[in-house]
This record gives structure tokens, sequence and C-alpha cells, in this order.
């Protein structure tokens, strides 16, 4: 296929590739360094969030493909947290349950940064940095004169 301008289009799939892979590359690399070096506290699964209107919390999970979960935990400061994962929950297979206990891990002087260490959350996290890399893959195809 042939395109008027195929620089442009490289450029901007190559920054949008980079984007993708740094910002779930972050994530990925919060989980394994927050286990390791911040405080860790056991969490109980409360809900799911849907995105209408903002991130709202709902009991039940009926869809088809996951939900990033609520969980509440307390510090040991005894503050009770709420709090919600980011990472993406896209496969029904990896779903957590009501009430499931999940660990977390939080900067002891920032607890609502909290987020959830759980192999549930690296399959989402790596399809979205492989995502990144095709994107990156495909922009320089552009950029690169045959």
């Amino acid at each position: 296929m042939r395109t008027n301008n195929p620089f442009i289009i490289g450029l901007t799939l190559v920054i949008s590739g980079i984007g993708i892979f740094g910002s779930w590359s972050v994530a990925l690399y919060k989980i394994i360094d927050y286990s390791v070096t911040e405080t860790t506290a056991q969490a109980k699964i409360i809900g799911y969030k849907i995105s209408s209107n903002g991130a709202r919390m709902v009991k039940s999970n009926k869809t088809i493909s996951g939900r990033s979960p609520f969980f509440e935990f307390k510090t040991i400061t005894n503050q009770t947290i709420k709090s919600y994962s980011k990472s993406p929950q896209i496969f029904m297979l990896f779903n957590y349950e009501l009430n499931e206990e999940v660990t977390v891990a939080y900067p002891i002087n920032n607890p609502q940064k909290a987020i959830l260490i759980s192999w549930k959350e690296i399959p989402g996290l790596i399809l979205m940095i492989a995502f990144g890399l095709i994107i990156i893959i495909v922009g320089k195809s552009y950029l690169i004169k045959k």
C-alpha cells in the first residue's frame, strides 16, 4: 500500500508505541519493585471497577472479560484504604473472586498508591507491552527507506 507521507505515519506509530510500551513497563516494574522494597499487607477483593462516568465499584462481575478489582486493606497505622488495580484485566480466566485474599504493596508514606502483587496482574501487562513493541516495529518499518 502506498501512502502520501510514510514518515509522519512512522513517527506517529513509534511515538505511540514508546508511550504504550513505557507506561505498561513502568506498571510491571512497580509490581516487582514494590513487592521487594515497600510495605506489604493482606487485602480483600470487595468489588469490581466499571468506568462509565468515572471509576465506580460494583459487587458483581457478570462480564465475559476481566474487570479491575477493588480491594480494601488496613495499613500498619490501622488506616483503611480502598483502591483498585490499574493493570488491564483482559482474561476472564484470571478474574479475582469477591472476598478473595490478595497481597498488596504500598509506599509507607502514601498507601493510596497501593498495587496488587499477584500473578493475575502479569498477563495483561505483558500483552500491553508486546502491543507497544509491535507498534514500534511497524512504525520503524515506515521510517526505514527501502
